[in-house]
């Protein structure tokens, strides 16, 4: 076991050392400036100013405002609009929900099974992941469609038409879709040439459909944040924004600052049912950054979690075994300096949706330049053995510490 103080060091001219903070796990970014700048520069919250639906209310860009060389005000208009426009463009292209003119969005796809439909590079690109991956969790489209409509529920007793662990009949539903979800004979998506994929649905899936009203044969689900956030940081890459992070509420980080910048995510833990933040993770350097857990912590979770009178909570997380959600710990922090949120999502999934943690398969992630994070009875569990470890929480009760199991 291993303790690490936060260093004091990277006080350099131009560098605004900075915490990144994960704030219960959300991915929702807070950064504590160690020096302050002029008011019109340093790090800033860039706001999107689009009058169009878009994914900005589950985003947010902060960026260190003039550090590139250009005034700081120019530099924030430039963002703004791009921001506006990604945010923008990105919604359209991974939303199951509305089709948008000359968009071949993920709902054009689902209606248009068996044709081949060429999609904007950055879906393609998506869909290559999905298929290179061998993960079927995006097949699940009719479960997650239908699921989430728990998290619209107001009451108990109106979860019971969504929830199948309450109601038999719905449970062998899921059962079934999943079961058409987990064969590539039933769904697969086909990648071809100049950007083109093809949705197989066979004949005895599409009949299923027809009789049982679907509509969704593939759905991001809890992924789609994850592909959202790579296109969005390479919306700004590709335009020269790179002093900066891109974060969603659930979760999903991109952190583009090349300098020497150092940050931090709070490792939070649950010990006595109320979460604390058991350690901080020091970094510098581009990363992605993944925190999964099973219970809701912010206002805008009510979108992924429904929590029972009895403290019951239903996630998001479904199994493409039957249907049924499942969580494998409380909190897992992935990250990665080579490796994207959308791929680090995929290799995850079968992970984390799971009755129990495979640890010999986050030791096997670590081996790929993928490393994780956990807390388990008073401990910070790492699998990156450069991992900088300071700030441990400390009460009279409870003293977390570190330890590598890599």
């Amino acid at each position: 076991m291993e303790e690490i103080e936060l260093s004091s060091a990277h006080k350099g001219p131009r560098i605004a050392a900075a915490i990144l903070l994960l704030v219960i796990g959300v991915g929702a970014l807070v950064f504590a400036f160690m020096q302050l700048l002029a008011a019109q520069s340093g790090w800033q919250e860039i706001g999107a100013s689009s009058g169009s639906v878009s994914c900005a209310d589950e985003f947010t860009l902060l960026y260190d405002l003039g550090a590139g060389g250009e005034s700081a005000s120019a530099e924030k208009r430039a963002l703004n609009a791009l921001w506006s426009q990604a945010t923008t463009t990105g919604y359209q292209l991974f939303t199951n929900d509305s089709l948008f003119a000359d968009t071949h969005n993920v709902r054009y796809i689902n209606d248009h099974p068996n044709e081949i439909v060429e999609v904007d590079p950055a879906l393609y690109q998506a869909f290559s992941q999905v298929v290179s991956s061998g993960d079927r969790h995006v097949y699940l489209g009719p479960v997650t469609d239908y699921y989430q409509n728990l998290f619209f529920c107001q009451s108990d007793s109106e979860t019971a038409g969504y929830d199948p662990a309450q109601d038999e009949s719905l449970r062998q539903w899921y059962a079934q879709c999943a079961a058409y979800a987990s064969d590539p004979q039933a769904v697969a998506l086909e990648l071809m040439d100049g950007n083109k994929v093809c949705l197989h649905v066979s004949e005895d899936y599409l009949a299923f459909a027809r009789q049982e009203e679907i509509t969704d044969f593939i759905e991001f689900g809890w992924m789609k944040n994850a592909f959202l956030a790579d296109y969005l940081a390479g919306v700004l890459e590709e335009k020269g924004f790179i002093n900066g992070a891109v974060s969603s509420y659930d979760g999903f980080v991109r952190n583009l600052d090349q300098r020497d910048t150092v940050m931090g995510i709070n490792v939070f833990d649950r010990p006595d049912g109320q979460p604390v933040a058991a350690a901080v993770l020091q970094y510098s350097g581009p990363h992605s950054f993944i925190s999964l857990r099973n219970y809701p912590a912010v206002e805008l979770d009510e979108r992924r979690f429904y929590t029972m009178e009895d403290g019951r909570v239903l996630a998001a997380y479904l199994d493409t075994a039957d249907g049924l959600q499942r969580t494998a710990a409380d909190g897992l922090i992935v990250y990665s300096e080579t490796v994207s949120c959308g791929e680090m999502a995929l290799e995850l999934a079968p992970i984390y949706v799971a009755d129990s943690l495979d640890t010999d398969a986050l030791t096997a992630l670590a081996g790929e330049g993928v490393y994780t994070l956990r807390c388990e009875d008073g401990q910070v569990l790492y699998t990156d053995p450069d991992a900088q470890l300071s700030d441990f929480y400390e009460t009279e009760d409870v003293t977390y510490t570190s330890k590598f199991v890599g």
